[in-house]
């Protein structure tokens, strides 16, 4: 497993090493990657000194955020600056997940605005093992910008908080399929998990979907008939269908199979 340590950089460089000691306690980071918007750029210079200095065996790599037609991105002043930051997050996001990695991103740098849409692209991405953190520290702490590290005395004061993210069930492996290019899609799928549905099926399994709607009383053995397929074929199909369907759904438990049908023409009727 290859873990990868990610942080959002403000202007407050430090918080990200204060951190990054206090997860090395417990974790072997493979890499690590900071991102960054313009206008910091004394920040990511202090920084990458440091980084290069007193973690020579960690590669890092830098991810500069920009707008979606190239030009820099200062701040989130708009709309379109915080589409623009959230779609940059989520690639970087994405691109770990397609790689296999596990991510550890630290949230702690950065305008409250950006960690918000740094953790929304988190929501999107990430597996069962990536963690979300932010770090708290003493108010003497916070205000030496000089202090890259935690003085003596301090280590116990500084907490690194892993912060909730319910985490996609994606099949091993199928993150490049899965996670679209465009976040906005998968938005759009929590919006309406029936068009999302919908969408997957073919035009044999549409026809039995709506078959389904027409006669929800009906046997497989009755809508079998109907198309002209075999029980088997039908069956085969239903299952399919109701198992992308769940997929949909943030459930914390299994739906009793007598009830499947029902959700499946409840959602297509409603949506």
């Amino acid at each position: 497993m290859t873990l990868v340590f990610l942080a959002t950089l403000g202007t407050r460089p430090a918080a990200i090493t204060i951190a990054l000691d206090k997860l090395r306690d417990q974790y072997a980071y493979a890499a690590a990657g900071i991102l960054y918007t313009s206008g910091i750029e004394e920040a990511r210079a202090q920084l990458a000194v440091v980084l290069d200095v007193d973690y020579p065996a960690l590669p890092v790599r830098w991810h500069e955020m920009t707008r979606a037609d190239g030009r820099l991105l200062l701040d989130i002043e708009d709309q379109a600056d915080a589409t623009a930051y959230w779609r940059g997050v989520y690639a970087v996001l994405r691109d770990h997940a397609i790689a296999g990695h596990t991510v550890h991103l630290l949230i702690a740098g950065g305008r409250k605005a950006m960690s918000v849409y740094a953790a929304m692209a988190a929501a999107l991405t990430f597996g069962a093992h990536d963690r979300l953190f932010t770090v708290l520290s003493p108010e003497n702490l916070v205000e030496r910008t000089d202090q890259y590290h935690i003085p003596p005395g301090l280590r116990d004061q500084v907490q690194v908080v892993a912060l909730p993210v319910l985490p996609l069930r994606l099949p091993p492996g199928e993150a490049a399929r899965l996670l679209p290019d465009d976040p906005q899609a998968l938005i759009d799928a929590r919006r309406s998990p029936a068009a999302a549905l919908r969408a997957s099926m073919t035009p044999e399994e549409t026809r039995l979907a709506e078959m389904v709607c027409e006669h929800p009383y009906a046997s497989s053995k009755a809508l079998a008939a109907m198309l002209g397929k075999s029980h088997r074929t039908v069956e085969r199909q239903l299952q399919d269908i109701y198992a992308r369907m769940m997929n949909l759904f943030d459930l914390p438990g299994p739906v009793q199979p007598q009830h499947k049908r029902k959700l499946l023409v409840d959602m297509l009727r409603e949506g």
